[in-house]
């Protein structure tokens, strides 16, 4: 539920600002007080899941997710919606840590794999279905009488109403009871022995993460404003990229049997890196919506294997703050990639995306470099990791 209203909200909601009168700078911030609340979250989380537990927040997440996107379709001014991402960001930076956490905790290691690719194979079918939505309901409110803008707040309105109401199955959710005692910090931070596995997965995150901060919030507002697309070809194009995700992610595990899990994530990265850099190139929107397809498959199918990377060989009591450090150090890269994103974007289309292909290409050769010795062993599903 929450993956249809990421769809919808993909779609229309950068071109919604854009439309009511504000800059491409103000979508850049939009995106970088969403990271902001995301990486303290991400930060503070880690120890309150042994006390509080996954289910509560979850539910927690659901409502900061689509309180914060129906308030920003109903409030006046750029202030009061960049400090309503920052309420999105905190419901987004729990999902993420909970989320990923809660998937490797419930699975044996020979199982994850799979588990992790099945998850990111339903998120992003459920993005297809939103991003369809998203692109074509504002044109059916249209055809009854609705304003462009307000065709597109209202179907900001449904987007936010999918988030909230996921906290239904979130409820249903069983674990184990929380913890009587609230972990401190400082005493997560003290019995945490995972130094040398995180300082090698935040290399590799922060690049990649500023990189995409440059370009990919405003992968919408390119179409339309550069290449004329209207707003049911944007979620065209949104949809058509997700469900291509989702059937390419059904390779990764074959992929990562014959190449290995870093040798999986390293080479879809290196070759979705033609297509994007043609992407700024193209002069026609067939051949653009052909270039972002595959580009955003070949990037993204190996991110079930870089989870399961991330999580692999951790001990249990550390992975929670292992995921909250790395979503904390995408987080501050996407906050940084976004707003300069913005301010670029009000320059130039195309001068980001070329800048997202040079970090790409480095936080492919870093992951290449810190995490090649991580690797998974069949015959016992245990994880070998050289010393640093």
């Amino acid at each position: 539920m929450q993956s249809v209203g990421f769809g919808i909200l993909g779609t229309v909601f950068a071109i919604y600002l854009k439309d009511a009168g504000l800059s491409e700078a103000v979508v850049g911030d939009v995106e970088g007080a969403l990271a902001i609340g995301s990486a303290i979250t991400c930060l503070a989380l880690p120890p309150l899941v042994a006390r509080v537990g996954y289910k509560k927040l979850l539910v927690v997440a659901a409502l900061a997710l689509g309180f914060s996107r129906l308030g920003q379709a109903l409030v006046p001014g750029a202030l009061a919606i960049i400090a309503l991402g920052l309420l999105y960001g905190v419901g987004e930076g729990m999902m993420m840590t909970v989320g990923t956490a809660f998937l490797a905790e419930n699975a044996p290691a020979r199982a994850r794999t799979h588990l992790f690719t099945v998850d990111f194979t339903l998120r992003v079918s459920a993005m297809f279905v939103g991003a369809l939505v998203g692109g074509f309901l504002p044109d059916v409110l249209g055809s009854f009488g609705a304003g462009e803008l307000t065709a597109l707040r209202i179907t900001i309105v449904i987007g936010a109403a999918f988030m909230v109401g996921s906290l239904l199955p979130a409820r249903r959710i069983e674990h184990s009871d929380p913890a009587a005692r609230l972990v401190s910090y400082r005493e997560s931070i003290k019995a945490f022995r995972s130094w040398g596995r995180l300082g090698r997965l935040l290399v590799p995150e922060t690049l990649i993460s500023f990189g995409a901060g440059l370009s990919m919030p405003f992968v919408a507002l390119f179409l339309k404003h550069r290449l004329g697309a209207s707003v049911d070809q944007v979620g065209m194009i949104q949809a058509a990229s997700s469900i291509g995700m989702a059937f390419a992610a059904f390779g990764a595990p074959w992929l990562s049997r014959r190449l290995g899990l870093v040798g999986t994530v390293v080479t879809t990265e290196l070759l979705s890196l033609p297509f994007l850099l043609m992407v700024p190139l193209a002069t026609g929107l067939p051949v653009a919506a052909a270039l972002l397809l595959v580009r955003g498959v070949l990037m993204n199918m190996s991110w079930p294997i870089y989870n399961q990377l991330a999580t692999e060989g951790v001990p249990q009591v550390d992975r929670p703050l292992v995921v909250g450090w790395v979503r904390f150090g995408w987080s501050i890269a996407w906050f940084g990639g976004s707003v300069l994103g913005g301010r670029l974007m009000t320059l130039s289309y195309t001068l980001p995306w070329y800048l997202t292909a040079g970090f790409y290409a480095a936080g492919a050769v870093s992951t290449l470099i810190l995490l090649r010795k991580v690797r998974v062993e069949e015959s016992t599903a245990a994880v070998v990791e050289s010393q640093p």
